[in-house]
């Protein structure tokens, strides 16, 4: 897939470096990632995306800004938390090389509905920015 717009509304799995505190050294691992644009048509280029994560201290999470995904409501996302949360006030920019399979679901079209919510959540976020 060479299309950045085929990208847009779905669900990828990407390569995420973090900071393994055992080893004291950079580590990766698979994550998903509701990507929502792109800098170019065509990759290769940045992926402007949501992470999808488990947050397993409640405190962590944010009401108005983590949009609950339950894994027995939404089966077609294809996500292994039971709960996860996208997270839409955690945007990030991947590079189209750090994608580590190609889309697990599409988002926009299994679910318009809970999409439309991630977007309301994002334009609340972001106009609160500034």
């Amino acid at each position: 897939m060479t299309e950045t717009q085929d990208y847009i509304g779905a669900i990828v799995k990407t390569r995420f470096a973090y900071h393994d505190l055992e080893t004291d050294k950079i580590a990766f691992k698979s994550r998903p990632f509701l990507i929502i644009g792109a800098e170019y048509d065509k990759v290769p280029c940045d992926l402007t995306a949501f992470p999808i994560s488990k947050i397993s201290a409640s405190q962590n999470i944010d009401p108005v800004h983590d949009i609950k995904v339950e894994k027995q409501r939404y089966p077609k996302l294809s996500l292994n938390a039971e709960v996860s949360y996208i997270r839409v006030h955690k945007i990030q920019t991947i590079h189209s090389s750090q994608l580590a399979i190609g889309i697990l679901s599409s988002l926009s079209e299994a679910y318009p509905d809970l999409y439309s919510e991630v977007k309301a959540a994002y334009r609340d976020f972001s106009g609160g920015l500034f």
